[in-house]
């Protein structure tokens, strides 16, 4: 069946629900959803038997019907794909039938060669909202006299690194932006972008209330990395991984891990987050008060690595 006829039959079932829904949300406490499911990889290999966009209907209609109002999915999913293009244009329907926020990621092709690793923000109509492209390449590296990694090794056909990592060639995103829903301020980090304290640091200090971070790599999310990003920035935290790897969860401030899928395998997961007493600590916190940006210089100057 053509997959954007079955977007439509399957949006169709719960349009009835939707009349009442904006009236009875509540901006004081949010209903987030994170997914953890197989797309395509890192290198655009297609799952076998598996349409990516086919696989997120039965997770949109299911987020509908619970009154969720922000899901999330994996790094990756819906793979190499003009932006808008036919996937956008199928997710659209489904997505604003049911009236959410929905955050997917994918290889956005730019043309002449060029792509980058994208997370897409769709709005409750179903418009893409937003994107958020991955700042921090998670590129292999190498060791020869401590050089910086910042190209492929020398020996190496660069066309074997591009089969094999194709962030080596992605066109890295200049911007870490929040964006403002209805219910909140939320950014995005992508994978490896979540290993460096600064992206998380700086999206707080500009607003963000809720972090999502997506991810679509083996093994899994660190939940020590997310308790310490949100006790750090006094955010709260909503990580997704494909099925190949683990660790989807979803992270009240300060500390507290709400719900985490700590096994390979596809999952779904639904947690209510508490934004009243997230701005609450964020308003009153001593930390913020006493920051000292005079001592940080050194945060954003180029690290000097440790020659042999």
């Amino acid at each position: 069946m053509n997959r954007c006829l079955l977007a439509l039959i399957l949006s169709l079932g719960v349009a009835s629900a939707e009349d009442g829904k904006a009236d009875a949300r509540m901006t004081d406490k949010v209903s987030v959803a994170a997914v953890q499911l197989t797309g395509y990889d890192k290198v655009g290999n297609a799952p076998k038997g598996i349409d990516p966009v086919a696989v997120l209907l039965p997770y949109i209609e299911r987020a509908g019907r619970e009154d969720v109002d922000l899901l999330v999915f994996p790094e990756y999913h819906l793979g190499r794909i003009q932006v808008p293009g036919p996937e956008t244009e199928c997710l659209a329907a489904p997505i604003g039938r049911q009236s959410i926020y929905v955050i997917v990621g994918a290889w956005e092709v730019l043309g002449d060669d060029q792509y980058a690793n994208t997370a897409l923000l769709f709005g409750r109509d179903g418009r893409i909202q937003g994107k958020y492209r991955k700042t921090h390449a998670a590129v292999d590296h190498y060791d020869e006299s401590r050089t910086p990694w910042t190209c492929p090794p020398p020996g190496r056909d660069h066309e074997w690194f591009l089969r094999h990592d194709p962030e080596w060639k992605m066109e890295r995103g200049q911007e870490l932006p929040v964006f403002t829903l209805d219910f909140g301020k939320v950014a995005i980090l992508t994978c490896y972008d979540g290993w460096f304290p600064e992206p998380w640091r700086v999206v707080s200090l500009q607003g963000a209330e809720i972090v999502v971070w997506i991810n679509g790599r083996g093994g899994a999310v660190q939940d020590y990395l997310v308790r310490g990003a949100m006790f750090w920035n006094e955010v709260a935290v909503v990580a997704t991984n494909q099925a190949y790897g683990a660790g989807t969860m979803i992270g009240q401030y300060p500390q507290a891990i709400l719900k985490h899928v700590d096994q390979p395998g596809e999952a779904y997961i639904q947690a209510e987050l508490d934004l009243k007493a997230l701005r609450h600590a964020r308003a009153h916190s001593r930390n913020r008060a006493q920051r000292r940006p005079d001592l940080y210089g050194a945060l954003v100057e180029e690290a000097q690595l440790p020659r042999k």
